[in-house]
């Protein structure tokens, strides 16, 4: 009995003493490249992990070793990328990070995804889909950012379409937790105004 009593003693005591720790807001970001797997990084990988990754990773490490990186992180770790985005996210790593650094190639050497740019006029769901909105967010809850109905709730009232476009183009951290927003300047004005009527639609 005496035991249990001490057991229990010591585990309040450390309950007692826990402490919490709070973690600055998250503020790294890719190195911006007209090469186009830049876009296809930011939108992918930062669901994840932050971009100190692809900066701690050995500076000389040759394109096999992106491609064994790129490759894990779909299977086993369950990325949710296409194949198709694989090469040019390698291309972008290899020589923004690896051995081929100072060696990019223009952007047109690399054929770009069709899922990446979002021409004016799509609709909704096709944005969604392209730029991989749901893999952070969902309808009424919290994933890695805000659900939208909580984002729609904090603009109620007010005309937040312009603000909320400009939030999905330029990106951000801070201002919904720790986990930083990549920015998707990849969509149009016309685009991302589509996207934040939907939103504050909800």
């Amino acid at each position: 009995m005496k035991i249990l009593f001490a057991a229990l003693a010591l585990s309040a005591a450390g309950s007692a003493c826990a402490l919490e720790i709070h973690l600055p807001p998250e503020t790294a970001t890719y190195k911006a490249s007209e090469l186009p797997g830049y876009q296809l990084v930011q939108r992918n990988c930062m669901t994840c992990h932050a971009a100190q990754y692809a900066s701690s990773q050995p500076p000389a490490s040759p394109r096999a070793y992106w491609e064994a990186t790129v490759k894990k992180m779909k299977k086993p770790f369950g990325a949710q990328f296409d194949d198709a985005d694989m090469p040019a996210m390698v291309d972008y790593l290899v020589k923004t990070y690896g051995a081929e650094r100072g060696a990019a190639a223009p952007a047109a050497a690399v054929a770009r995804p069709a899922a990446v740019p979002a021409a004016s006029g799509k609709d909704v769901k096709t944005l969604l889909a392209a730029n991989g909105c749901m893999a952070c967010h969902a309808l009424d809850q919290k994933v890695v950012g805000p659900g939208f109905t909580e984002v729609a709730a904090r603009y109620k009232g007010k005309d937040g379409v312009a603000a909320v476009a400009a939030n999905i183009r330029s990106g951000g951290a801070g201002k919904w937790g720790p986990v930083p927003m990549p920015p998707f300047s990849q969509l149009s004005v016309a685009d991302a105004a589509t996207l934040a009527k939907y939103v504050l639609s909800r």
